[in-house]
């Protein structure tokens, strides 16, 4: 084969293979002959000191599907160099044949094969020189080689004078850069993939339009990684359908990446079978954002097992939110030192919910020491809640002015609690600056939903007369504090709105609340919904409460049932309600029991209003001059 023949392959076979050392038969449509085997050389163009040239998972020296013994060799050798005194080709097989063996001869057959013209001989030598660092040599027998045609020695050529670039250069401040698109624009449009997907890598860097074209041609020619670039930008774009597409190309070729974003798209979709079985192939291939993943995915499903063996298996690889989530699991059940273990190494790795959660595992053991210095190893890292940890154990060691510092650390990084807090401080200050600095802060808290806040603001607001900004205060609180749901009915019952107040007691008083019981019943029964109302009131006699007897004796009173009033009037009554008693004494002059009703006139006189207990005063004196006479 004469140097430069294209053959119906676009290169000549005696050339470095850039892609992935792939060997491809050397000539198709006619039987193989011993000396039409090249060696061809798998090289990757690299960066001055990342490593040798030659990559290390195939046998160069081989097509696919050949054995070659030595002897077999060493004809291959004889006959070449018969040949290659005389014929450029053979010179340029011996030069690669002696060059996969390491012999420095390799250097005098290449170049006699390329001064002779052989493309292919020139493209290896510069192989050859770029490995030796001989930069300014291989980038001349690239460019005579690119020049004759060669696509790949056009795709080195291009990689070296890039990679030679400033990382800033644009092609109009470096001559280099401009030659270096040239001859890579010159390999791509011949073919050569990963030409296209360097062209789109120097688009991309630089925000220049043309990266996704490049990347399609590379992807559509097969190229996994210019595929998940494409999903990528799909992705930034927020077209999902196409970036699913591009990510499920790539990683049905093995790329791991893109398998992670595919599954992680197919989990936001909700297919979850799916996006399992995604994860699952990155993670048994070593990813360990897909072992963290997957890891979630089986606790989601109950399969608490297989959570932690894919949470170890990424923690193990250094992923610090596994080791966490690990820690966590554990602390649950109960195996706190196996927890601490994990924390620590998701602490090692920066991740700071492994201190804090540290701090926290301290904390519960009263090792107060322990836990402020994880939670400031957490706090310095900016962990908000971390913060306010450590806000509250100085704060309980009556260090307030520190505790200060950290709850306004906590509030800016985003704890609620942390402003709250630090609202409670201000607030103790008695100027108008605290009162004023404690309100900024329950507002911030409030907008956030903190419900003490809110009811803290609530009540400002209230007291200012800001009623609308106080229902809404109330409304946060209520959504997490019964006394929110209390405050709120009574200002909406202030303002006219009985259904709201009726609806907000109801809702503190099937949270317990006794005095929502109370309130609740008086607008059940103004409205005249006097069975409802008698179930609250009961609610509340049961709890304890004498104004619950009280109203529930009334209910009954005005239902005309005297025997079911008595026995809460009566115990009303003997808990000092002097009301109540005086309506026991009414009920039991009606029935001519004298002595009840003088009875239950000392409760009245003992604690029932003065008029009231005047009255009785007199009806005891009369009964019992009745009684006498």
């Amino acid at each position: 084969m004469v140097a430069g023949d294209d053959d119906g392959w676009g290169e000549d076979p005696d050339t470095v293979v850039l892609d992935r050392g792939r060997a491809d038969a050397f000539a198709r449509g006619r039987a193989k002959r011993p000396d039409d085997y090249a060696v061809l050389v798998p090289f990757r163009p690299r960066r001055r000191g990342s490593g040798d040239d030659l990559a290390g998972g195939e046998d160069p020296g081989l097509e696919p599907g050949e054995d070659l013994d030595r002897r077999e060799l060493a004809e291959l050798e004889r006959r070449y160099r018969e040949r290659a005194g005389r014929d450029a080709t053979a010179a340029s097989r011996l030069g690669l044949l002696l060059l996969r063996r390491g012999d420095t001869e390799a250097e005098t057959w290449l170049r006699r094969a390329a001064e002779s013209g052989h493309r292919g001989a020139a493209t290896n030598l510069g192989v050859l020189m770029h490995r030796e660092d001989r930069v300014d040599e291989a980038r001349r027998w690239w460019l005579r080689a690119a020049e004759a045609g060669s696509r790949i020695a056009a795709f080195s050529l291009g990689a070296l004078l890039l990679d030679g670039a400033p990382e800033d250069a644009g092609p109009h401040e470096s001559e280099d850069v401009g030659q270096a698109l040239y001859w890579l624009r010159n390999a791509a449009e011949a073919g050569h993939v990963r030409a296209a997907l360097v062209l789109g890598e120097f688009h991309e860097q630089r925000g220049q339009a043309g990266a996704e074209r490049w990347y399609r041609r590379a992807a559509e020619a097969g190229h996994p990684e210019a595929a998940y670039r494409l999903g990528r930008t799909g992705q930034e774009r927020g077209d999902e359908r196409a970036a699913a597409a591009w990510f499920l190309r790539a990683a049905s070729c093995g790329h791991i990446r893109a398998a992670v974003r595919l599954a992680q798209l197919l989990q936001r979709a909700g297919d979850l079978p799916e996006a399992e079985s995604w994860f699952r192939l990155a993670a048994e291939e070593g990813d360990a954002v897909a072992a963290r993943a997957l890891g979630f995915l089986r606790q989601d499903g109950g399969d608490v097992d297989g959570a932690a063996h894919w949470w170890r298996r990424a923690a193990e690889d250094g992923d610090g939110t596994a080791a966490n989530a690990l820690g966590a699991l554990l602390a649950a059940e109960g195996r706190a030192a196996e927890a601490a273990h994990w924390y620590e190494r998701a602490a090692a790795t920066g991740e700071s919910n492994g201190a804090f959660n540290l701090g926290l595992l301290h904390a519960s053991r009263e090792d107060d020491a322990e836990a402020e210095r994880w939670y400031r190893m957490a706090a310095y890292a900016g962990h908000a809640e971390a913060a306010n940890a450590l806000a509250g154990l100085l704060l309980a060691r009556d260090d307030e002015e520190e505790a200060e510092v950290w709850f306004a650390r906590a509030s800016e990084a985003g704890s609620i609690d942390g402003a709250y807090n630090l609202g409670i401080l201000y607030a103790r200050r008695p100027t108008a600056e605290g009162a004023a600095a404690a309100e900024r802060c329950w507002a911030r808290a409030c907008e956030s939903g903190h419900p003490d806040a809110a009811l803290q603001f609530g009540m400002i607001l209230e007291r200012r007369g800001a009623m609308e900004g106080a229902v809404r205060a109330y409304r946060v609180a209520a959504a997490g504090r019964t006394v929110g749901a209390v405050r709120l009915a009574a200002l909406l019952a202030q303002l006219g709105d009985a259904a709201g107040a009726e609806d907000w007691y109801a809702a503190a008083a099937d949270a317990g609340h006794v005095p929502a019981m109370l309130r609740c019943g008086v607008l059940l029964a103004r409205r005249g919904a006097e069975g409802s109302a008698a179930r609250r009131f009961r609610a509340a006699a049961e709890a304890g409460s004498v104004a619950g007897a009280w109203n529930l004796g009334l209910v009954h009173l005005r239902r005309g049932d005297p025997k079911g009033a008595e026995p809460w009037l009566r115990a009303a009554a003997e808990q000092g309600h002097g009301r109540a008693a005086m309506r026991l004494v009414v009920l039991a002059l009606k029935r001519s029991d004298v002595a009840a009703a003088e009875r239950w006139c000392g409760p009245v006189i003992a604690y029932g209003p003065p008029e009231l207990a005047a009255r009785a005063e007199r009806l005891l004196h009369a009964l019992r001059a009745e009684m006498a006479s």
